[in-house]
């Protein structure tokens, strides 16, 4: 299998936080171009930079790139599969798989015996069922009920002290919680469409491309 290469794509963008015109500064002093040509680069089409490179090539072609301010991409080449051996294509009705006949086996039977007499098969005796001693019990003929029910008294509840609201009294009188007094003397009201916020610009940093280079050693 052969060595699985990339391709660099270029599609006319700069990396972020990056001015777009020190990206096409850039690019004109690394791939050597005049200041015009550079410029068509960067119109959004997209353009191969390199066709083939191996991966570690490429990322170092895009490392370089990106520290320019040049953002470009990486895609997989396809892998073209070597042939490991040759195929052979048979007539048309030609019996690929051949079916395997077994060689016939002989087995010795001289040295077996079968005895063809039975033994009457006895019954197994049946165990006698355990006795049970019940000269103890004693049904009576009363229609008396066996257990005795029991009273239960019930116990007294003390009333007098419980009291009945009419229908619709509030249970659970609510708490009324005085509104806290906020001074706003100090405060004081911008008008309005006024910026609140101001916006600092920061300047765009300076990159330096001088000791870099797209050469891979």
């Amino acid at each position: 299998m052969s060595e699985q290469t990339f391709k660099v794509v270029f599609k006319g963008k700069a990396v972020r936080n990056v001015d777009l015109a020190v990206a096409k500064a850039n690019f004109a002093k690394l791939f050597k171009l005049p200041p015009a040509k550079a410029e068509i680069m960067f119109d959004g089409k997209e353009r191969t930079l390199k066709k083939s490179m191996t991966m570690e090539k490429a990322n170092h072609f895009r490392a370089v790139l990106k520290k320019a301010g040049i953002r470009v991409s990486l895609i997989k080449n396809a892998v073209e599969q070597t042939a490991e051996q040759e195929w052979q294509l048979d007539d048309p009705g030609t019996r690929i798989i051949r079916p395997v006949t077994p060689p016939e086996r002989h087995i010795e039977t001289g040295h077996i015996k079968v005895d063809v007499e039975f033994d009457k098969l006895e019954d197994k005796p049946q165990p006698d069922p355990p006795e049970v001693d019940i000269d103890h019990i004693v049904i009576e003929d009363s229609e008396d009920p066996i257990i005795e029910p029991r009273e239960v008294e019930v116990p007294e509840i003390d009333l007098s002290q419980l009291k009945v609201e009419d229908v619709g009294s509030i249970i659970v009188k609510q708490k009324k919680i005085e509104t806290p007094d906020i001074p706003v003397d100090d405060l004081t009201m911008d008008e309005p469409g006024q910026q609140i916020v101001k916006k600092k610009e920061i300047p765009e940093p300076e990159i330096d491309i001088s000791n870099i280079s797209l050469d891979v050693k």
